[in-house]
């Protein structure tokens, strides 16, 4: 995250992003004159943006021989407007998860299908299953076209989180569509213990291009690139059934081996 992104957590417009950056430059301060020309903007438009930085607790002004300097508050007030933003936040969860503890709202209805069909369908599949809460999941993983239509990169960032979360995964790899962990560094490491995850290699005459995962209640569904597609069904009957089946193909299946 750079610095732009990491004040707009804390409400600093764009413009106010470029005045305390172009701030936070000079050590020994600035006037409104210099900040003008450093950013080619109106002396009344820097102003307005000082102003409200110094509202905001980020910026200080002083007066000397050569009239108002303004300075960047130092490291340890700004992160003090950080803890006040997460206990805000903090309070604010709180604050509703007792409203919906005493209902004063309809619990929300949670659909048993829902069906995805655009690029990011597969991404919105793996948010889900990282947000369900389950420890253990199980996935018919044909993994050479998953990275194709998922790309490495989202990749990454789920094995990322999940390790956070602690989510141990077994894979179910058809043989024509394994690929070797050591090649694929968003898939590293490969031992089990490290990245909470056992891959085994289905017999020769299994195959298939759709993946899915089961986890707790749900199975999700994602389609190669060819279709690209996904979906998720929430049922009990299903995830049984198909984590029966899973379970037969882990037995009969072997143990993956670079």
């Amino acid at each position: 995250m750079n610095i732009a992104a990491s004040l707009q957590q804390i409400n600093l417009t764009d413009l106010e992003t470029r005045t305390f950056t172009a701030l936070l430059a000079e050590p020994k301060g600035s006037s409104v004159l210099n900040l003008s020309k450093k950013l080619n903007l109106p002396r009344t438009t820097i102003y307005g943006h000082l102003d409200s930085l110094i509202q905001k607790g980020l910026v200080k002004k002083t007066l000397g021989e050569q009239g108002t300097l303004f300075f960047t508050e130092n490291l340890e007030t700004i992160s003090s407007l950080y803890d006040k933003k997460i206990k805000q936040l903090k309070k604010a969860k709180n604050n509703l998860a007792e409203v919906i503890k005493k209902q004063e709202f309809p619990a929300s209805y949670q659909p048993k299908f829902i069906y995805y069909d655009k690029p990011g369908a597969g991404q919105a599949i793996l948010r889900d299953i990282l947000h369900s809460g389950v420890k253990k999941s199980q996935w018919f993983w044909p993994i050479k076209e998953m990275i194709k239509v998922l790309t490495p990169e989202i990749m990454e960032w789920f094995n990322k989180e999940r390790l956070i979360r602690g989510i141990w995964l077994d894979h179910l790899w058809p043989p024509k569509r394994r690929v070797q962990i050591k090649e694929h560094p968003f898939m590293l490491p490969a031992d089990p213990k490290k990245s909470l995850r056992k891959v085994k290699i289905l017999p020769d005459n299994i195959d298939q291009t759709l993946g899915y995962c089961i986890y707790g209640t749900k199975v999700g569904f994602i389609s190669s690139e060819r279709e690209n597609y996904g979906f998720i069904v929430d049922s009990q009957e299903l995830s049984q059934t198909l984590k029966s089946q899973f379970d037969y193909f882990w037995k009969i299946s072997k143990e993956y081996k670079e």
